[in-house]
């Protein structure tokens, strides 16, 4: 009885040991691949990072309208009711989903699906000497 208890935990363990090794190699060769493309896509579509220059030319531009908002509120009103139902379910959608990768690395980062770990109480630490 016990050689054939220890045959089958041999057994499963093999086809265990198998399995994730195929499914490893599998997953390192996709990452492989995918890596390599994206190479071969950004040298072909001649992508590169935005200069400071682009950057800085961004953030001032955000930065005058946004200004320009708050001094004249009405400006920001007439906007709002301009936008039509459409851009209002297209933002929102896009809301949603920047919500869901925000919650999906909150998960990833607690290691867990809802709380964070409980660590031990530690002793206060002493207070400073006067």
């Amino acid at each position: 009885m016990l050689a054939r208890i220890q045959n089958t935990a041999t057994s499963l363990v093999t086809r265990t040991t198998a399995l994730v090794t195929k499914t490893v190699e599998k997953t390192v060769y996709t990452g492989k691949v995918t890596s390599e493309l994206a190479k071969q896509i950004y040298k072909s579509e001649k992508l590169q990072p935005p200069s400071l220059n682009e950057f800085k030319a961004v953030y001032k531009n955000l930065y005058a309208s946004s200004l320009r908002y708050i001094q004249t509120p009405q400006q920001a009103v007439n906007c709002f009711k301009a936008t039509s139902k459409n851009d209002f379910l297209k933002y929102g959608a896009f809301g949603v989903q920047l919500l869901g990768f925000y919650s999906v690395g909150e998960v990833i980062g607690r290691r867990k699906l809802v709380g964070y770990k409980h660590y031990p109480q530690t002793a206060a630490a002493p207070a400073a000497a006067h």
